[in-house]
Protein backbone atom coordinates (compact mmCIF):
# COMPACT_ATOMS: atom_id res chain seq x y z
CA UNK A 1 0.00 0.00 0.00
CA UNK A 2 1.01 3.58 -1.06
CA UNK A 3 0.47 6.73 0.62
CA UNK A 4 -0.23 9.74 -1.10
CA UNK A 5 1.93 13.21 -0.08
CA UNK A 6 -1.33 14.67 2.08
CA UNK A 7 -1.06 10.87 3.64
CA UNK A 8 2.39 11.36 4.42
CA UNK A 9 2.06 14.78 5.64
CA UNK A 10 -0.83 14.17 8.06
CA UNK A 11 1.19 11.09 9.58
CA UNK A 12 3.96 12.45 10.13
CA UNK A 13 2.26 15.86 11.77
CA UNK A 14 0.36 13.32 13.84
CA UNK A 15 3.66 11.96 15.42
CA UNK A 16 5.09 14.95 15.73
CA UNK A 17 1.97 15.97 17.71
CA UNK A 18 1.84 13.35 19.86
CA UNK A 19 5.62 13.49 20.86
CA UNK A 20 4.49 15.62 24.21
CA UNK A 21 2.16 12.72 24.97
CA UNK A 22 4.66 10.70 25.49
CA UNK A 23 7.45 11.92 27.35
CA UNK A 24 8.09 15.29 29.04
CA UNK A 25 11.35 16.76 30.47
CA UNK A 26 9.77 19.32 32.93
CA UNK A 27 10.09 20.21 36.45
CA UNK A 28 11.89 17.03 37.34
CA UNK A 29 13.96 17.28 40.74
CA UNK A 30 17.34 15.75 40.88
CA UNK A 31 16.81 12.16 40.90
CA UNK A 32 14.46 12.48 37.74
CA UNK A 33 10.93 12.70 39.99
CA UNK A 34 8.15 15.01 39.93
CA UNK A 35 4.77 15.30 41.60
CA UNK A 36 1.94 14.52 38.70
CA UNK A 37 -0.40 17.65 40.05
CA UNK A 38 -3.39 16.30 37.54
CA UNK A 39 -3.62 12.91 39.98
CA UNK A 40 -1.67 13.66 42.63
CA UNK A 41 1.18 10.91 42.89
CA UNK A 42 5.20 11.32 42.71
CA UNK A 43 6.45 9.70 39.15
CA UNK A 44 9.97 8.84 38.29
CA UNK A 45 11.44 8.40 34.88
CA UNK A 46 15.11 7.86 35.58
CA UNK A 47 15.23 3.86 36.07
CA UNK A 48 18.07 4.21 38.12
CA UNK A 49 15.90 5.70 40.86
CA UNK A 50 12.80 3.93 40.17
CA UNK A 51 13.58 1.81 43.26
CA UNK A 52 14.30 5.02 45.58
CA UNK A 53 12.36 5.29 48.56
CA UNK A 54 12.15 8.78 47.29
CA UNK A 55 9.86 7.35 44.84
CA UNK A 56 8.44 4.69 46.70
CA UNK A 57 5.77 6.98 47.98
CA UNK A 58 2.82 7.68 45.44
CA UNK A 59 1.03 10.60 47.70
CA UNK A 60 1.56 13.82 46.94
CA UNK A 61 3.43 16.90 49.45
CA UNK A 62 0.71 19.08 50.97
CA UNK A 63 2.50 21.54 53.21
CA UNK A 64 -0.79 21.50 55.15
CA UNK A 65 0.32 18.29 57.07
CA UNK A 66 2.98 19.89 58.29
CA UNK A 67 1.28 21.91 60.77
CA UNK A 68 3.97 25.10 60.65
CA UNK A 69 3.24 27.80 62.97
CA UNK A 70 5.23 30.87 61.91
CA UNK A 71 4.32 32.96 65.02
CA UNK A 72 5.69 30.33 67.60
CA UNK A 73 9.09 30.32 65.81
CA UNK A 74 11.81 32.48 68.01
CA UNK A 75 13.26 33.76 64.54
CA UNK A 76 9.67 34.92 63.65
CA UNK A 77 10.14 38.51 65.12
CA UNK A 78 13.86 39.02 63.57
CA UNK A 79 14.51 41.72 60.59
CA UNK A 80 17.83 40.99 59.77
CA UNK A 81 18.62 37.87 57.05
CA UNK A 82 20.47 34.90 58.13
CA UNK A 83 21.61 33.84 54.90
CA UNK A 84 22.09 37.55 53.36
CA UNK A 85 22.74 39.87 56.89
CA UNK A 86 20.27 42.18 55.02
CA UNK A 87 17.72 43.91 56.70
CA UNK A 88 14.61 42.70 54.87
CA UNK A 89 11.93 44.56 57.29
CA UNK A 90 9.70 42.02 58.13
CA UNK A 91 11.64 38.25 57.48
CA UNK A 92 10.11 35.24 56.56
CA UNK A 93 10.91 32.10 58.62
CA UNK A 94 12.54 29.91 56.51
CA UNK A 95 12.96 26.20 56.83
CA UNK A 96 16.86 25.18 56.27
CA UNK A 97 15.48 22.38 54.93
CA UNK A 98 12.35 22.63 52.97
CA UNK A 99 9.00 21.26 54.19
CA UNK A 100 8.93 19.89 50.64
CA UNK A 101 12.92 18.29 50.74
CA UNK A 102 11.99 16.77 54.09
CA UNK A 103 9.04 14.75 52.74
CA UNK A 104 11.38 14.11 49.23
CA UNK A 105 14.14 12.85 51.59
CA UNK A 106 11.87 10.23 53.55
CA UNK A 107 9.27 12.44 55.39
CA UNK A 108 6.43 11.08 53.50
CA UNK A 109 6.70 7.97 55.77
CA UNK A 110 5.99 10.44 58.80
CA UNK A 111 3.02 10.88 60.91
CA UNK A 112 1.57 14.35 60.82
CA UNK A 113 2.67 14.95 64.57
CA UNK A 114 6.07 14.13 63.37
CA UNK A 115 5.85 16.28 60.58
CA UNK A 116 4.39 18.89 62.64
CA UNK A 117 7.65 18.71 65.13
CA UNK A 118 10.15 18.65 62.00
CA UNK A 119 8.19 22.00 60.79
CA UNK A 120 8.19 23.64 64.24
CA UNK A 121 11.94 22.82 65.25
CA UNK A 122 13.93 26.20 65.71
CA UNK A 123 16.93 24.47 65.05
CA UNK A 124 15.55 24.22 61.33
CA UNK A 125 14.52 27.83 61.37
CA UNK A 126 16.41 30.94 59.99
CA UNK A 127 15.37 34.19 59.43
CA UNK A 128 15.26 34.98 55.74
CA UNK A 129 14.52 37.96 53.81
CA UNK A 130 11.09 36.90 51.74
CA UNK A 131 12.68 37.23 48.20
CA UNK A 132 15.78 34.82 48.77
CA UNK A 133 13.47 32.63 50.94
CA UNK A 134 10.49 32.82 48.38
CA UNK A 135 12.09 32.73 45.47
CA UNK A 136 15.74 32.37 45.43
CA UNK A 137 15.78 29.10 47.92
CA UNK A 138 11.89 28.08 48.13
CA UNK A 139 12.43 24.28 48.08
CA UNK A 140 15.66 23.68 46.60
CA UNK A 141 18.55 21.80 47.20
CA UNK A 142 21.73 23.37 48.85
CA UNK A 143 24.03 23.34 45.43
CA UNK A 144 21.17 24.71 43.23
CA UNK A 145 20.04 27.70 46.04
CA UNK A 146 23.44 28.60 46.27
CA UNK A 147 24.01 29.00 42.42
CA UNK A 148 20.53 31.33 42.17
CA UNK A 149 22.04 33.66 45.43
CA UNK A 150 25.04 33.72 43.27
CA UNK A 151 23.37 34.85 40.57
CA UNK A 152 21.26 36.86 41.96
CA UNK A 153 21.55 40.46 43.23
CA UNK A 154 21.97 39.22 46.72
CA UNK A 155 25.47 37.49 47.99
CA UNK A 156 25.70 35.74 51.17
CA UNK A 157 27.06 36.95 54.11
CA UNK A 158 30.69 36.37 55.28
CA UNK A 159 30.78 32.60 55.94
CA UNK A 160 26.73 31.59 56.16
CA UNK A 161 27.52 29.76 52.88
CA UNK A 162 29.39 27.05 54.49
CA UNK A 163 27.52 27.90 57.71
CA UNK A 164 24.62 27.08 55.97
CA UNK A 165 25.45 23.86 54.28
CA UNK A 166 26.47 22.35 57.39
CA UNK A 167 23.56 23.42 58.96
CA UNK A 168 21.55 21.69 56.48
CA UNK A 169 23.69 18.56 56.95
CA UNK A 170 23.25 18.42 60.98
CA UNK A 171 19.21 18.96 60.66
CA UNK A 172 19.01 15.92 58.06
CA UNK A 173 20.96 13.57 59.80
CA UNK A 174 19.15 14.56 63.22
CA UNK A 175 16.06 13.57 61.67
CA UNK A 176 17.18 10.67 59.41
CA UNK A 177 16.68 12.07 56.43
CA UNK A 178 18.16 10.80 53.13
CA UNK A 179 21.08 13.09 50.94
CA UNK A 180 20.25 11.16 47.59
CA UNK A 181 18.85 14.15 45.94
CA UNK A 182 21.76 16.36 47.01
CA UNK A 183 25.11 16.90 46.22
CA UNK A 184 27.08 18.13 49.91
CA UNK A 185 30.62 18.24 48.22
CA UNK A 186 29.76 19.89 44.95
CA UNK A 187 27.57 22.65 47.65
CA UNK A 188 30.32 23.00 49.64
CA UNK A 189 32.79 23.81 47.01
CA UNK A 190 30.60 26.14 45.79
CA UNK A 191 30.26 28.26 48.73
CA UNK A 192 34.60 28.59 48.59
Amino acid sequence: MYLSTVQTFVMVALIIASGPVWSHRGDLNAVGCHNKKNVSKYNCHSNEFRSSPLCAYSGSYNRSEWKFRSSLSPVSELTVGWYTGVSGGPTDVDHVVSLKDAYLSGGYAWSVAKKSIFSNDPLNHVASVPYVNRTLKNANVPLLFIEKVQASSYMFARGKCAEYVDLYVMVKQTYGLSFSNNDISAAKAECD
